[in-house]
């Protein structure tokens, strides 16, 4: 009992000598940074304790096998692009995110093939994104921006946060709930590509943590991250030239009033700044020509293609016959 409570005292002094001895860490704290050590990402516990009692019930070993099991759900509703050039680009940059992150699981990434911008991560690091959002993406900061931000909610573990507070509420109900059976209450709230925002662990607080997490992710990677934000600020623009267009981007990127200038105020405080950084690469732009004349070649293939269609019969030619009755002669 002696050596643990010395060896307690030795680490917060520890703590305390560091703390003094960074004016950078001072400075963050004096700003009232969510998380002032910059210098321990990777070492962060940021999701230790549900209700400030409670600890995350689900292993990572569990979140995994959630995870594969709704991504192959996910599989069987879309389309994937199956290009090895496109995978392994992306693949890098969510590789290289993770690297710079807090997340304590192994990355995949899929490209689904359709125009819709959007990306999602489920837990356990699957993570969605849509071609139309690299499409979208003007730089590589942008796309590295909204990786970034998925790669928050993985590290979080918002998902399994969330699954975690349902298993506290409805302990008396349902006490094996997470015993063998966590893969049947994921699905049973999310299964599906509409992807249940309750399953996501998508709220008001949760997509704040994970946007501060994501522009400190896309900092950490090199990555400017302003980029973030010159996406975000894009798309909310696009959705009010045209409403209900980006509904698909909208339905798992919640938007409100106050959340670009909290990112903003995060980076300006916040992060130290740095000499340079990785607007976008040549790379980058590589692919966003290889994946429009991928668009060009399917549009004129489908345009080949007959549609069926439907022909308006004129009442004067005589129209469709109808059935009549035929009196049989009984002689």
């Amino acid at each position: 009992m002696k050596k643990f409570i010395i060896l307690l005292l030795l680490m917060i002094m520890a703590i305390f000598v560091f703390s003094y001895n960074n004016p950078d860490l001072k400075t963050r704290k004096a700003r009232n940074c969510r998380y002032p050590d910059l210098e321990n990402i990777g070492n962060r516990n940021i999701n230790g304790r549900i209700y400030l009692l409670f600890p995350n019930f689900i292993s990572f070993k569990k979140e995994i096998q959630i995870g594969a099991m709704l991504a192959q759900e996910v599989e069987k509703n879309v389309k994937l692009l199956n290009d090895p050039e496109v995978l392994n680009y992306v693949n890098g940059i969510v590789q290289n995110i993770s690297r710079h992150s807090d997340a304590h699981v192994p990355f995949s990434v899929r490209i689904i093939d359709t125009d819709e911008i959007n990306a999602f991560a489920l837990p356990g690091g699957f993570v969605f994104v849509n071609k139309g959002l690299i499409e979208a993406a003007d730089t590589e900061c942008e796309l590295a921006g909204v990786i970034a931000h998925e790669t928050g909610h993985v590290a979080a573990r918002h998902a399994t946060e969330r699954l975690t507070k349902m298993q506290l509420l409805q302990w008396a109900a349902m006490p094996s709930i997470f015993i063998g059976g966590a893969g049947g209450i994921a699905l049973r709230n999310g299964v599906g590509f509409a992807l249940n925002l309750k399953l996501l662990g998508i709220t008001r607080g949760s997509e704040k943590e994970a946007d501060i997490l994501g522009v400190e992710y896309t900092w950490n990677a090199g990555y400017d991250p302003y980029g973030f934000i010159h996406f975000f600020e894009k798309m909310e623009a696009r959705e009010k030239k045209h409403p209900g267009k980006f509904a698909s981007w909208f339905r798992t990127h919640p938007s409100t009033p106050d959340r670009i200038s909290y990112v903003k105020r995060e980076i300006e405080n916040c992060l130290p700044p740095k000499e340079k950084y990785i607007v976008t690469t040549s790379r980058f732009q590589e692919i966003k020509a290889k994946l429009l004349a991928y668009d060009n070649v399917m549009k004129v293939k489908n345009r080949g293609k007959k549609k069926p269609t439907l022909i308006k019969r004129n009442k004067n030619s005589g129209g469709e016959r109808k059935p009549t009755l035929k009196k049989l002669n009984n002689n």
